[in-house]
């Protein structure tokens, strides 16, 4: 070293890379050589190790360097030497040298002999770290090696069982089938005892007649007895004697016969009989043994069972034992998690104690939620006398139900208040009809038309005819039940009206119809079976209605659902009473998911009722209509002032009134652009964001005269750094960033978001707010890039109002949440929590 740098010089390159000391250093590790050099006391040191205000390492780290800031030159140099020696790797990153051991690379701060006592104590203690590491290291693999094993005997195991199951399965199958030969033997032993039992019935049959027959012989013996006694005592002629020994000799004949007709059947009953025993002796024989060999089976197959069931109990027991030990790590998990928690709420406590000696100090930050292009009370109460003598004539549900999803209704006050106004409804979007299939179109007279027919669905499902009032106009037209409407026509006192009804809510279609004057011409859609599913989810109560759709809030409601602003809601009923509210549910903002539901009051009710009476206690952002044309969720007055009104002024008013703001959800990629704001603020955090792991910093690409034509007229083009070089950042550099899985920082201002939105690119917009107080912090960092405090806060205000314009919600840091050497982690945790979000986008304005 030729020229020695004085302290600040030192001091300054040292608090250049105060971050990365802070994060990487730790105060146990270079104290006892600061404690050695004697720029730290010991007080000093139990106050960097053991003070309660310092929570972190990092904190202990920042706050040795303010300490040994103020020992001067001295401390620098300590604090570079400890480095040398403990942190050889970060030594070079601040002072652009190669450490070196040797005693003449030191400052001198210390003695050679205190130096070379304490390098030998340093090399002890590392030494001895290291035995312990190389001796844990041996531990730790012996460890592994034992639970390798234990995997490969568990794993044996299982295959074992694996095998004994699928054997058992094999064993129970082959036993069924057993069974059910089992059971056709025994159906055909039952048949065969049925037989049995009829041969006995014939047996016994046979008997019966066998014993008639020997009565009859009986009888005729006696009887012949009898006449042989009578003749041997009267006379009888020879004719007589003739006959009595034919009958006589018929009758033996007939004996003779019937006995053995006797003796053939009795034989062949016996030999039945004996068939039929033998085959029953061989059949039961034959079944004994079967049933002993499926009895010795079963016993196996119990015994193979039993050891399984053993097997099992073990192997239960054993993940029991797992999962308590498992049980026992949440159950300290949790423990440590309520401790962080409460270390946390302390964090909290001490910040808002910090905030509010703060707020004391500075003045309040104005609400996020502000009044634009506002209106007087006296300009409000003439739009509400122009617009009231048009309600009049309208039912009071349905004036409580108005609002507008897709259809602007505008009143042109001309000579006279409504003799000479412009009523018209058109669709607010170009026309693109989604009409397919057969289409009838019915003529009749609509006069209040809202008694004629009932109508469900919404603009999910679209409008349908649920009921038709008989004797009624439409009824005598041919309207039925099941039809969807499509499209209304009608002659106007100024001219022909037009309404679409096809994607329309079933509040503003309720509105539409109640409009219909005169003779109209409605167009139908046959569409049955879009009805009975219709029916068949409203009698299920799986939808409320046909209603779906999401609204992102832009006012604090308290009464029905509490909501807050920026809260997205799913709106599925927007006729859910008479009195003028929606029924609506609070959406996860990580998940598509409904939370809880409640009522929330529509359009009409709230601009027409809650505003007029909060005046300007009511926190709603009233924003120029100019911008908001094609928004289909409110409703637009257009006034042209005339005399008859009262009102002076020459030109026309536009005032729009936005409670909710209608948003489609979208999915964004792993990783999303971040671009930090004010753009001031942002060039300083850019490159130090950019470094770390994870983010990657956008570059500016060279293009040809041709592509950069190409580029800028297909919207590639987000922001050019030299227009005549054709220097400029580009779409499909943002794009090939985020391929990488890292996050692209854009080093661009505002103008690129739409840009990025139409290509389908969703940014994490993240503005810092900056006060004079918070300013203070950056103004080393500002002075390094060559910026001014003044300047910064300048940017800030700027840009400020230009965010509410956006077509997407953007995240603030507030000026208490960081410090100059947090910033970054700031930054980095919002990130995270940004990334893991549904990006709600309003579907009209990207």
């Amino acid at each position: 070293m030729e020229t020695d740098p004085d302290g600040e010089d030192l001091w300054k390159l040292i608090d250049d890379h105060r971050h990365r000391i802070s994060l990487r250093v730790r105060p146990c590790t270079v104290i006892p050589y600061l404690r050695q050099a004697r720029v730290l006391s010991e007080i000093d040191e139990d106050e960097v190790m053991n003070s309660h205000q310092l929570t972190n390492r990092s904190m202990r780290t920042s706050h040795m360097l303010d300490l040994l800031h103020i020992r001067g030159r001295n401390g620098a140099v300590a604090l570079l030497d400890s480095l040398m020696i403990h942190y050889p790797d970060l030594y070079t990153q601040i002072t652009g040298r190669k450490p070196s051991i040797e005693p003449s690379g030191f400052s001198g701060v210390i003695t050679y002999s205190e130096l070379t006592d304490y390098l030998v104590r340093a090399v002890s203690s590392m030494q001895k770290e290291l035995q312990q590491a190389r001796v844990e290291g041996g531990r730790m693999r012996e460890h592994c090696a034992s639970l390798e094993a234990e995997q490969g005997c568990a794993e044996e195991r299982r295959e074992e069982q694996l095998r004994l199951q699928e054997e058992n399965g094999r064993m129970r199958t082959h036993m069924s089938s057993l069974h059910r030969d089992l059971l056709k033997l025994k159906d055909e032993k039952c048949d065969l005892y049925v037989r049995y039992a009829a041969a006995v019935d014939e047996k016994s049959a046979l008997a019966i007649r066998c014993r008639d027959l020997n009565l009859q012989v009986l009888t005729s013996y006696q009887l012949l007895k009898y006449d042989y006694s009578i003749q041997s005592t009267v006379f009888f002629s020879q004719a007589r004697e003739d006959i009595l020994a034919q009958d006589l000799e018929e009758a033996r004949d007939g004996r003779s016969e019937l006995a053995d007709q006797l003796r053939r059947i009795s034989q062949q009953n016996e030999r039945l009989m004996y068939e039929e025993k033998e085959g029953l002796t061989l059949q039961v024989q034959k079944l004994t043994l079967d049933c002993e060999m499926y009895q010795q089976k079963s016993n196996v197959f119990q015994s193979q069972m039993s050891e399984l069931q053993a097997e099992r109990d073990r192997a239960y027991l054993s993940r029991d034992d797992a999962q308590a030990q498992i049980a026992r790590s949440l159950a300290e998990k949790d423990t440590l998690r309520g401790q962080l928690v409460e270390l946390q709420e302390k964090v909290f406590t001490l910040r808002a104690r910090s905030a509010e000696c703060g707020a004391r100090d500075n003045p309040r930050p104005r609400s996020r939620l502000r009044r634009m292009d506002a209106i007087s009370p006296e300009d409000l109460e003439v739009r509400e006398n122009v617009v009231s003598p048009f309600f009049q004539n309208t039912s009071e549900k349905v004036m409580s139900s108005y609002t507008k999803k897709y259809i602007h209704l505008c009143f042109y006050a001309g000579s006279c208040l409504m003799g000479a106004a412009n009523l018209f409804l058109v669709r607010s979007r170009p026309q693109a009809l989604r009409i397919t299939g057969r289409i009838l179109v019915l003529t009749f007279q609509g006069e209040a038309l809202l008694s004629q027919i009932q109508v469900i669905g919404g603009n999910k499902t679209g409008i349908f005819v649920h009921q038709v009032t008989e004797g009624s106009s439409a009824h005598a037209a041919g309207v039925i039940p099941g039809a969807q409407i499509l499209e209304v026509k009608y002659e106007h006192e100024q001219g022909a009206m037009r309404m679409v009804l096809e994607d329309t809510t079933q509040e503003e279609a309720r509105w539409a119809l109640g409009q219909v004057r005169g003779s109209c011409h409605v167009s139908f859609r046959p569409n049955q079976d879009a009805y009975d599913n219709l029916m068949k989810q409203l009698k299920t109560g799986e939808i409320l209605s046909g209603d779906s759709f999401y609204v992102r809030v832009n006012v604090t409601l308290a009464s029905g659902l509490s909501v807050k602003c920026n809260d997205v809601l799913h709106v599925t009923n927007t006729c859910h009473n008479s009195e003028g509210s929606w029924w609506a549910s609070l959406v996860h903002p990580c998940q598509l998911l409904d939370l809880k539901s409640g009522s929330i009051p529509n359009y009409y009710r709230y601009v027409h009722r809650n505003y007029r009476v909060q005046g300007k206690q009511k926190a709603v952002r009233i924003v120029s209509a100019g911008r908001q044309l094609r928004s289909p969720l409110y409703l637009i007055l257009c006034l042209y002032p005339s005399s008859s009104v009262g009102h002076k002024s020459t030109h026309r008013s536009t005032v729009a009134l936005m409670p909710y703001t209608l948003v489609t959800p979208h999915y964004p990629p792993v990783c999303r652009p971040v671009l930090l704001l004010p753009t001031v603020l942002g060039r300083v955090l850019h490159k130090h964001l950019a470094q770390m792991e994870g983010y990657q910093l956008c570059e500016p690409e060279i293009l040809s005269s041709e592509e950069h034509t190409q580029r800028l007229e297909k919207g590639g083009v987000l922001e050019e750094c030299q227009p005549t070089s054709h220097r400029c950042y580009t779409i499909q550099g943002v794009e090939k960033i985020m391929k990488q899985g890292t996050h692209c920082v854009l080093p661009l201002g505002l103008d690129c978001v739409r840009c990025l939105h139409r290509a389908e690119i969703f940014p994490i917009i993240i503005f810092i707010t900056s006060t004079e107080r918070s300013v203070r912090r950056l103004r080393h960092k500002l002075r390094q890039n060559g910026l001014t405090e003044a300047k910064l806060l300048e940017c800030s205000r700027a840009e400020e109002p230009l965010l509410d314009k956006l077509p997407c919600l953007y995240r603030s840091v507030e000026p208490d949440s960081w410090s100059d050497t947090s910033l970054l982690d700031t930054v980095q945790y919002v990130v995270a929590e940004e990334q893991a979000k549904i990006v709600w986008v309003e579907s009209d304005l990207w």
